[in-house]
Order: structure tokens, then sequence, then C-alpha cells
């Protein structure tokens, strides 16, 4: 995600002012059964801190100062999805179409804080429309799918893609970086992060996220073989 391209895109999907990419080392052994004292240290940790503030507005960073017990609210998500065709009943579903994968357009229609013109984003987005039954509850809450609307759904200025090619590259890169593939005994391969949806944190000197948003994401994942802690935040900033 550090390349030119990568960043560009980023950029263009206003996704830069307000967000964080970042992998951190731990040096102690991770416990799925103390998750909460785990990522109690990692946001009160000075590293994490200072290398992953918070958004605070638009371009705007801070820390979030001391974090107490029971400040961190958060959910173990899955990440059971190992290939790109996850994605492949776009197509079926006529949101992407032709052999240059345009998104189909649709009357514009505000959901929620987004005015939706393509049928991808109203997928994501709009729980009444047709396409929002592509994939079920377990499905949407994914990884990778997440990753995908994030993306798709931008920031407040986003400069959206007509084409659905972007969005996969990006999507395939940025999971690859923040979940851990081995293969068993059995020679099958298996994700070993695990991964955690933060809905909240609140700390002496500011909070997880500037403003009350459905489109405010923050996910951290753990590889415990590996001690490392990555993560993938975006503050939702709409267009002033």
């Amino acid at each position: 995600m550090q390349s030119q391209s990568a960043k560009d895109y980023l950029r263009k999907w206003n996704l830069e002012p307000s967000c964080q990419l970042k992998s951190f080392r731990f040096d102690k052994p991770f416990s799925p059964d103390a998750v909460n004292e785990f990522l109690l240290d990692f946001f009160n940790s000075s590293a994490v801190q200072e290398m992953a503030p918070v958004c605070v507005g638009s371009n705007q960073w801070s820390t979030l100062g001391t974090v107490k017990p029971g400040a961190v609210k958060h959910t173990r998500i899955p990440t059971t999805v190992l290939r790109l065709d996850f994605f492949d009943r776009f197509r079926d579903a006529g949101i992407i179409r032709g052999d240059g994968g345009d998104v189909a357009k649709c009357l514009d229609e505000q959901v929620g804080e987004i005015l939706v013109s393509d049928k991808l984003r109203k997928m994501f987005l709009d729980e009444s429309s047709e396409e929002w039954e592509l994939f079920d509850e377990l499905e949407r809450s994914e990884l990778i799918f997440r990753i995908m609307k994030a993306f798709a759904v931008g920031g407040g200025m986003n400069q959206y893609e007509d084409q659905i090619e972007p969005y996969l590259n990006l999507t395939k890169a940025l999971y690859k970086d923040l979940v851990s593939v081995h293969k068993t005994a059995a020679g099958t391969l298996q994700i070993g992060s695990l991964t955690f949806e933060i809905s909240a944190v609140a700390g002496s000197s500011a909070s997880l996220f500037p403003r009350p948003s459905t489109n405010n994401f923050c996910y951290v994942t753990v590889d415990p073989a590996a001690r490392h802690a990555k993560i993938f935040y975006g503050a939702f900033l709409p267009m002033m």
C-alpha cells in the first residue's frame, strides 16, 4: 500500500486525509482469551499513538491520550475468504458489465450521507435495494468485504471509479497485507490472523472518530505467530 499507485487511489477516493494503515510488532505472547487487555495495551501504546493518531478533522490528527479499561469496544470478525472470486457475483448480478468491468450506473439516490449513483455502492449501502441481497449477513461481516466497501464508499469527496479493477486490485493488496496465510498439515491454506472491528475508543484527549458515522471504520488484525498487529482506520468526513 506504499506504492505510488495505491497512494494516488487513496487520494482520489478522498481516504488519505482521514485514513491510517500501520503495522506494529509486539513482544509478548498473544492469547485470544486476553484480547481485551491486548487491545487496551495496543491503543495505550506510545508507539501506536505516535504513528497511528486518530482523526479529529480533515488532515487533523490527535493522540488518544490515556485509555482506561473498558473504553475499547470491539467485535471479532471473520477472515475466511481466500480468493478474490468471492466478488465474481458482481457480474452475475449485473453490477459489473462488459469486458472492461464497467460499474453499472443507477439513478442518483441519497443513502445516509452518500449520494449513490452506481449499483456497486448501492449494494454496499442501501439495505432496501435488490443488490443488498447479493451477500448475506455473515459474508458482509468478512474483512475482505469491508475493505472493498471502504474503498468503494471512500470519503466525502470521493472521485469514484467507473471500472471495478482498481477496487479489486487494492482490496487484494491490502487484504494480503493485513492477514497472514499458512498451510495446514493437510496442505490446505488457512488464515492465521485474528481480526477485530473497533467501534469505539474513548481516550483522555480524543475519541476514535471525530463524529458518528456508519461509514467510519477501524480494523485491527493480530498475527500471534509473527507478533504483528496491523491497523486499517478511516474516519468519514462529509463534503462540506
